[in-house]
């Protein structure tokens, strides 16, 4: 199958939003021609005008009631319809291409995970702390549970929902970005890499203190059984 014709109809995309009033229409523009099965987005109680924004596209709307980003992923995940999930994030900074390459090679695996270093690439979004955190977590993930992803905080992943039956994420916060390919690892399933760029925002500011969410994802790692 052509990449371009991969069909994402029996896909559920899930975007977590807080505050996104400056992007969330860009990227819902962007997509709106994918033919994507079911849009899910889930926002922590935005003070903006992303609700209003969000409402006027023919997507799902809910209001976070789990703690942390984690805990909204899983939320929405609970909700969704579809055979397979994938998320991105609602700053304009994950490029849709990765879609179709994703679904075009979902079927001979139970998941797929883009990676903004496979094969030495670098990240143009990068900066020196976000590359040395990334480059330690992800060594760190590898020596302790061998498990062969190159980029282990970029989550943006294809998976089949089923897999879910096998695995328990139980992450709230940021470290659910790593405890899904290592649980995919530790419970043999099918997993590949592709390579897919991270962008510039398109708009407003990260949410993710280095610092604090580091801390929280370092502590997640050592609380993930081997």
């Amino acid at each position: 199958m052509n990449i371009k014709e991969a069909e994402l109809n029996d896909v559920s995309l899930i975007i977590a939003t807080y505050n996104e009033e400056e992007s969330i229409g860009y990227v819902l523009d962007e997509i709106k021609d994918l033919n994507i099965g079911e849009i899910i987005i889930i926002d922590k109680s935005s003070t903006d005008n992303t609700k209003n924004i969000v409402e006027s596209y023919d997507v799902k709307f809910i209001t976070q009631t789990k703690d942390g980003w984690g805990g909204a992923v899983k939320e929405a995940i609970s909700q969704s319809s579809k055979e397979y999930i994938t998320y991105m994030d609602g700053d304009g900074s994950y490029n849709p291409k990765a879609l179709h390459e994703m679904k075009s090679l979902i079927k001979d695996f139970d998941a797929v995970f883009c990676s903004r270093y496979k094969d030495g690439a670098k990240s143009p979004d990068d900066t020196f702390i976000r590359a040395l955190g990334n480059k330690f977590f992800t060594a760190l993930v590898r020596l302790r549970f061998k498990c062969n992803i190159s980029d282990s905080l970029f989550f943006y992943p294809m998976f089949k929902k089923d897999i879910l039956n096998f695995i328990e994420l139980q992450s709230n916060d940021f470290t659910l970005c790593l405890e899904l390919p290592v649980k995919v690892h530790q419970k043999k399933l099918r997993y590949t890499e592709i390579l897919s760029e991270e962008r510039e925002r398109y708009a407003g500011k990260t949410k993710v203190n280095a610092l604090i969410d580091g801390l929280k994802i370092l502590r997640g790692i050592f609380s993930i059984k081997r």
